[in-house]
């Protein structure tokens, strides 16, 4: 299962900026530590101010019990949004399900 994680700064001062980074640090130890998540991509905005990353996930309860424990632990300095998602070779068969139903 992949899940797409959206983020945005909330305007961090250095300090906070230095004590995220600590957080983040330790976050990106234990998912290199897994087996049952991996990242797929991550990206970050030239500016710095929001990226998005997608995880793949062998256990999805376990990937989201993750995730709550990322967001706890670095919403003090994000904005996160979790959400799963297709990739397209999956997604185009709902896509055109869905519209051949729209048509009535």
């Amino acid at each position: 299962m992949l899940f797409c994680t959206t983020w945005k700064t909330r305007g961090d001062s250095p300090e906070q900026a230095d004590r995220m980074m600590a957080v983040w640090g330790k976050l990106e130890a234990d998912m290199a530590a897994r087996s049952d998540i991996e990242r797929e991509c991550w990206y970050i905005s030239a500016d710095g101010t929001r990226g998005m990353t997608v995880v793949r996930a062998s256990d999805p309860d376990a990937a989201l019990a993750f995730n709550l424990e990322t967001t706890l632990a670095l919403g003090e300095f994000l904005e996160l949004d979790t959400r799963p998602v297709l990739d397209l070779d999956t997604a185009m068969p709902a896509i055109a399900a869905g519209l051949e139903r729209a048509k009535g």
